[in-house]
């Protein structure tokens, strides 16, 4: 699955992508080591998931995204000390020559967002931006809500591989890509290690279908349609006596510039 992430998708993401939990980000801030005069770059920040529960904790947040949506909805939110900038990680180099007046940003967050780019090349212009001891942290949350094992997960993968066809998106969470992007960052000289956290969230079909909205193009599910997938969702998560309950689990891949030269 995937979306355009303009217009009405845009929204969805604003309403049903979730911040980080207050917990997993002072988990994260502490693995990252910031300073309270850092400057922290959200690449591929949406409406702000990362960047908003982090901007307490360091000077101010730079938040680049290519969507205008994503950045109205993230400025929707008026947290002061977020600049946020229409970019993507192509403009990373420049990015690094307009940060004249710095030895580098403390970090550099990318939330479930990296495998939407030239991952080899994005993660050389993240190192390229860290002052000496500054550190990536690449985030992902999974499995995909579609791909959870929970039956009514089940319930709705079926629903939508009825509809859309086979489902196997894992959004850049599975081992492999874990792997690979470690190995790609310690390529680049850069310590690596692994943290993760797991939550459990009480989900309603609500949630369920509006996330499911703000992984698909807009207009997707239908929402106004007999028959059509969101009344399918619902149908199916209806056959599902008490509570929803979603398990995810934060992954970080945190990689540190080392302080000297080897």
């Amino acid at each position: 699955m995937a979306a355009d992430f303009a217009g009405e998708t845009a929204l969805l993401y604003a309403r049903y992508r979730r911040d980080l939990p207050a917990d997993q980000t002072r988990a994260l801030v502490e693995h990252l080591g910031l300073r309270a005069d850092d400057v922290v770059v959200d690449l591929g920040c949406g409406t702000g998931q990362l960047a908003v529960p982090v901007r307490e904790h360091c000077a101010g947040v730079l938040a680049l995204d290519p969507e205008p949506g994503m950045l109205a909805g993230l400025r929707a939110g008026d947290v002061p000390g977020i600049l946020c900038v229409l970019g993507t990680d192509r403009d990373l180099p420049e990015l690094r020559r307009r940060l004249t007046d710095r030895v580098g940003v403390g970090a550099v967050l990318i939330g479930n967002a990296l495998h939407w780019m030239d991952e080899p090349a994005a993660l050389a212009g993240c190192a390229d931006l860290l002052r000496p001891g500054g550190r990536i942290a690449v985030i992902t949350q999974g499995p995909p809500m579609w791909l959870g094992p929970a039956a009514w997960q089940q319930s709705v993968r079926q629903v939508l591989e009825r509809f859309f066809g086979p489902v196997s998106a894992t959004c850049g969470s599975d081992s492999a890509a874990l792997q690979l992007r470690v190995g790609t960052l310690e390529e680049l000289g850069l310590d690596v290690q692994v943290a993760t956290w797991r939550a459990e969230h009480d989900v309603d079909a609500d949630w369920v279908i509006g996330h499911l909205g703000s992984a698909l193009p807009a207009g997707a599910l239908q929402v106004r349609t007999p028959g059509g997938p969101a009344d399918a969702v619902g149908t199916a998560l209806d056959q599902h006596a008490g509570p929803l309950v979603e398990a995810v689990t934060t992954t970080a891949v945190i990689a540190r510039r080392p302080t000297k030269a080897a």
